[in-house]
């Protein structure tokens, strides 16, 4: 459905922040912190219909965001934020995500920040916000 609530809005998505995302499940290791990863009960089991994923590649990649961008997908410019020691979300996802941007040609910057966790008071640093600032005056001008 395409319908805009405020047809006098643009509704159109001009940039994406991803703080630390889990924005995929191809590897074994990207959750560190759930013992039943990929398995039937675990959040991405159920989400996909409480299926055991670790059985089912098929359904890891349409979960999976890397394995649904090629250089015909229109997606606006994306800025990556991760910190280097995530307990939650293993950087891993982060990087392989970024990569696939690139290399299907798309607007994509990666900050790591370097003794992070999974959020945090690093993410609202000065140098930080600096470059959030920055990527949203730019995708917004």
């Amino acid at each position: 459905m395409k319908t805009n609530l405020y047809p006098d809005v643009n509704a159109k998505v001009s940039g994406v922040v991803d703080f630390y995302g889990s924005v995929s499940v191809m590897r074994e290791d990207s959750t560190p912190t759930t013992i039943n990863h990929l398995q039937a009960d675990s959040p991405e089991g159920m989400e996909m219909g409480h299926v055991d994923l670790r059985e089912n590649s098929d359904l890891r990649r349409k979960l999976s965001v890397e394995c649904n961008i090629s250089k015909d997908t229109d997606i606006p410019p994306v800025l990556i934020i991760h910190g280097t020691k995530d307990r939650t979300v293993n950087t891993i996802g982060s990087t392989d995500l970024y990569l696939k941007l690139k290399e299907c040609g798309k607007e994509a910057s990666y900050i790591l920040i370097k003794g992070a966790d999974h959020g945090g008071g690093e993410f609202t640093s000065p140098a930080v916000l600096k470059e959030l600032d920055a990527f949203i005056k730019h995708v917004l001008a």
